[in-house]
């Protein structure tokens, strides 16, 4: 069986605030679920990769309905997310640059990436990952004054990260692409509450800043790979390939926050 990818959220506009939640807390559930076998072989990257897609959409989705589970259900199951994040980042980052790096670092990175699989495989084999959340009981919203809600907060924290932003430090650049990624994952869990709206546009320039920033970010996780290999900092001045990727950024950027928010 292929990496199994995240797929659709099918929500009606007249469906409870908890089937929404179930729908989406289900479907990551699902796709890490259906990745682990093929992460434990380690024959294919891709499927720690899904593995990992999954997880983050999980955790998202826990944010996104905060306030409507019991919160020591959700307690306990973001700990073992963190417990599998924590554990699959090291072996991801190892699977992606252990190729690429000088020959001379290879030997001692794939050394240290079957160490990073195999401290994985231990977590997996250490957690339990088929309960989710209860709902709380009570009166809730309808969906669509709930996503409301949602939506406004997360674009709002969203632009507050942005605004004003060095688009040439790293670390600004990592906490603004976690935000854009909250946001991107709450519109594909939340759009069905608003039919005849189109999200795709707003979607679409998320993915495309997270696609940036994404690419800017493995250059920096390469490059700490390289440091720690070598056992020394070094400061190196960005490449053309880097340069061009952040002067992408301020553009992306403007059609992220000009482009149409669907939910209002």
């Amino acid at each position: 069986m292929p990496p199994r990818k995240a797929r659709a959220i099918a929500v009606r506009p007249a469906a409870a605030v908890a089937a929404a939640r179930r729908a989406a807390l289900r479907e990551a559930l699902d796709q890490v679920l259906a990745n682990i076998p093929g992460t434990l072989t380690g024959k294919d990257p891709e499927y720690l990769h899904q593995m990992r897609v999954g997880t983050r959409r999980l955790r998202a989705a826990l944010r996104v309905y905060r306030g409507t589970m019991q919160r020591k259900d959700k307690r306990a199951l973001l700990r073992t997310l963190r417990k599998i994040a924590d554990a699959s980042g090291p072996a991801r980052d190892w699977d992606v640059n252990a190729p690429r790096l000088p020959i001379a670092l290879r030997a001692e990175a794939a050394r240290r990436q079957r160490a990073a699989h195999a401290q994985l495989r231990r977590v997996i084999g250490s957690v339990q990952l088929w309960m989710l959340p209860r709902g709380l009981a009570g009166t809730r919203p309808a969906l669509d004054e709930f996503a409301r809600k949602v939506l406004e907060s997360l674009d709002r924290k969203t632009a507050r990260k942005g605004r004003g932003i060095d688009w040439k430090r790293a670390g600004q650049r990592h906490a603004l692409r976690l935000r854009l990624r909250r946001l991107r994952y709450a519109c594909e869990f939340l759009s069905g509450a608003f039919p005849g709206r189109d999200s795709e546009p707003l979607v679409r320039c998320l993915k495309q800043l997270q696609d940036l920033l994404g690419d800017l970010n493995d250059m920096e996780v390469a490059r700490r790979l390289v440091q720690e290999l070598r056992g020394k900092r070094t400061r190196r001045a960005p490449g053309p390939r880097e340069r061009k990727l952040v002067s992408l950024l301020p553009a992306a950027w403007r059609r992220f926050t000009s482009a149409p928010r669907f939910w209002r």
